[in-house]
């Protein structure tokens, strides 16, 4: 059987602006970018692949901003 997640591992800072911009319509790029920062600070997300156990393979997935692992 085949699995496969997301995670809250983003391609780039830029990737993960644009997919927050969709949930922060309102906001400033300062202001998103400030958002984003705070995710990352607080260890909401990650920027850059995550560790992938033997066996699995990592794909990207949201129009190319976040990865997913398949098992």
């Amino acid at each position: 059987m085949t699995t496969q997640y997301g995670t809250s591992h983003f391609v780039s800072f830029t990737k993960a602006c644009d997919y927050y911009r969709d949930y922060e319509p309102d906001a400033t790029p300062a202001e998103l970018e400030r958002h984003v920062r705070n995710k990352i600070d607080e260890g909401d997300i990650s920027i850059g692949q995550p560790d992938i156990k033997a066996g699995e393979t990592l794909s990207i997935i949201e129009d190319g901003t976040r990865y997913a692992i398949t098992s």
